[in-house]
């Protein structure tokens, strides 16, 4: 079958007595080639879509509209043959009741699981389920770990909340900026989202903090939208040293790594260990904002007298327990990288 709409056609024809020959000569086809069309044998031309919409007054938007959602079935189906999967799996790995309620997106028939299939594609303006899974996908650093349906979700939800953003002229040296913007932040124990997200914006930096899907590991993304750099960062972030941590990582792609990331987002992930050297750089970058190195490895055994350091505490503390110098769970820790209070 090759088209949808041509069922739906045949009914208005008959309901309104139309002959197929009349009803050729008014769009200028054959009858042959109207009868395939209302068989469903053959596909609708741009042009045909046309012709039907002016004779029938049947919106062209409709007729699009049907052919597109048949078409994404067609497609989504051939998919789930290939890979022996029911759709009811498939759309389980999206997580689609939790994402549904968290990103506030509706489903046009929840009881329809083809439905919430094809409403899942359309957020995430593919036309083939297959792209998400190609070994050349745009997205770099995919986890073993990760979940990639839930990773693109959570991509897609970002990008459409920085598309909102209207921001300032970008500029490289604009980076320093908003670094010593936020160790002033975390030297003040202050976290707020809204004046994150106006820093970047007013240094033309668009910046998503988005909650993350539940079994997911993201940390944080960075790519270029229209030559102007764009952060993502989720909420697990608990205290504050862990957050601006992973808002300085990648501020540090955005120096390094502009030019990569306008072919794909930069996914980094929390609780593993790294190989990929563009993540270790943006690691060590990161590290070196938060505490400058020389005097890190002067002091760094010297902790007890962390009050006579001029440093960011919850940063030097965070480096500590990230060099394994103090444990996460000491005393030390706890008391100088607080658990942000919302």
């Amino acid at each position: 079958m090759m088209n949808k709409f041509g069922s739906q056609l045949g009914e208005f024809l008959n309901d309104n007595n139309i002959s197929i020959k009349e009803f050729a000569n008014r769009i200028n086809t054959s009858q042959k080639n109207l009868i395939d069309i209302l068989k469903g044998k053959i596909e609708l031309s741009q042009n045909m879509i046309y012709n039907i919409s002016f004779v029938t007054s049947i919106p062209v938007n409709y007729i699009e509209n049907v052919e597109s959602n048949y078409k994404l079935e067609v497609t989504l189906k051939k998919f789930l043959e290939e890979r022996n999967m029911t759709v009811r799996e498939f759309i389980n790995k999206f997580s689609y009741k939790e994402f549904s309620k968290k990103y506030n997106f509706k489903f046009s028939d929840e009881r329809n699981d083809y439905s919430i299939a094809k409403g899942i594609l359309k957020y995430l303006r593919i036309t083939d389920p297959s792209l998400l899974y190609k070994k050349d996908n745009t997205i770099f650093y995919k986890s073993k770990n990760d979940k990639i349906e839930l990773l693109v979700l959570w991509l897609e939800r970002c990008y459409k909340i920085v598309s909102e953003q209207k921001i300032s002229e970008y500029k490289k040296e604009n980076i320093d900026i908003v670094v010593d913007y936020i160790r002033d932040c975390a030297a003040n124990d202050e976290f707020n989202e809204k004046k994150l997200i106006t820093k970047f914006n007013d240094n033309g930096i668009y910046l998503a903090i988005e909650d993350d899907l539940k079994g997911s590991k993201i940390r944080g993304a960075f790519k270029v939208l229209n030559d102007k750099p764009a952060i993502y960062i989720t909420r697990k972030h608990k205290r504050y040293a862990d957050v601006y941590f992973a808002l300085l990582h990648e501020l540090a792609h955005c120096k390094s790594d502009f030019n990569r990331a306008k072919n794909g987002s930069l996914v980094s992930f929390q609780d593993e260990t790294m190989d990929d050297d563009y993540e270790i750089r943006a690691d060590k970058t990161a590290f070196n904002w938060m505490v400058d190195d020389q005097l890190y490895n002067k002091i760094k055994y010297n902790y007890n007298n962390i009050d006579k350091f001029e440093v960011v505490k919850s940063f030097f503390v965070y480096r500590l327990a990230n060099d394994k110098i103090i444990s996460y769970a000491s005393k030390l820790y706890q008391e100088n990288n607080k658990i942000i209070v919302k």
